[in-house]
């Protein structure tokens, strides 16, 4: 009689979110817990731009970047081809753990679909679909009076598809009453996910303490297809030196249409590299511990209906 050798799944954890939830962040607690027990990881990243401006802060990781695209949509073959490489390196070593970090436009459910195609479903098993919500903007979002009909689907679908929801910047909000109205917004679109109240992405990491051994609870299923081509990304160089305020103002002359931006940028007043991250009008930017080597600063807009040709600086 033949014996049959058991292969443990790779346990695959996706992190989805709106623009400017704090995806990155999130992703970043993950690793941290993860190096804590040991445990032997490998990261996809995606980005709408050509680019991606957090590399600095995954230096020495094993590193998937599909850029320029969605994976759950335009490059939905790339992420096809990522994964059969990866499982190519699996069966020469150990990999206990795959993160996988979708746009801030992402569709979980057209992911999700991908890991169950025939070819990875004995390979990979989703423990967990995080969404990312921005607690002081969710309403903002999911308004018909201050969204588009896309955004709010968009928002929708993220909540519906999450095992667990990471309510995020939740120190934004001013009120127990505000957090209250901003939970029960969030259960109109998922009832049951636990909802873990957090500030930078903590709380993730004392969540799969107590969660890890735990599958994905199985849901009913719906595939929405959503398209976000109304959702543009422009990448541009800046030659000149700014200061945080110089760039405060130009992201605000476009702030009804911008959604999020992020880049890297020399300051005028210390001739030194910040790499920034702006969303729902909030600037945040950080020294680069590295300094990099280049002449020009690189800015991503990403936002409803932009065009080349009304951006200027």
């Amino acid at each position: 009689m033949q014996e049959v050798f058991l292969l443990k799944k790779v346990e695959v954890y996706l992190i989805n979110g709106f623009l400017g939830s704090g995806k990155t962040t999130s992703l970043l607690k993950l690793m941290e817990y993860f190096k804590g027990k040991k445990k032997k990881y490998a990261i996809i990243l995606n980005e709408l731009g050509n680019v991606n401006m957090e590399q600095h802060l995954f230096k020495d990781e094993a590193l998937y970047e599909l850029l320029d695209g969605c994976i759950c949509c335009s490059i939905k073959e790339g992420l096809k081809e990522t994964l059969q490489e990866i499982t190519e390196m699996i069966s020469e070593e150990k990999l206990d753990i795959l993160l996988l970090e979708g746009t801030g436009v992402a569709n979980p459910s057209e992911i999700i679909d991908t890991f169950h195609d025939s070819e990875f479903i004995d390979t990979y098993i989703i423990q967990e679909s995080i969404c990312v919500i921005d607690s002081l903007h969710l309403t903002e979002y999911t308004s018909i009076f201050s969204s588009s009909k896309e955004v709010r689907q968009l928002q929708q679908e993220q909540i519906e598809h999450g095992s667990v929801l990471v309510l995020n910047k939740i120190d934004q909000l001013s009120s127990d009453t505000a957090i209250e109205k901003v939970e029960k917004r969030i259960r109109k679109y998922n009832h049951d996910a636990p909802l873990i109240h957090s500030i930078y992405g903590n709380g993730i990491m004392e969540y799969l303490e107590k969660n890890e051994s735990k599958n994905l609870p199985k849901k009913n299923h719906i595939n929405h297809h959503h398209h976000h081509h109304h959702i543009k990304s422009i990448k541009m160089e800046q030659p000149k030196e700014m200061t945080k305020m110089e760039l405060r103002y130009f992201l605000k002359e476009y702030q009804e249409k911008l959604l999020r931006a992020k880049g890297t940028i020399k300051n005028r007043q210390d001739h030194e590299w910040y790499h920034f991250q702006y969303a729902s009008g909030i600037l945040e930017w950080e020294r680069l511990k590295v300094q990099p080597k280049r002449m020009t600063g690189e800015i991503i807009l990403i936002g409803e209906n932009l065009t080349s040709k009304e951006i200027h600086i």
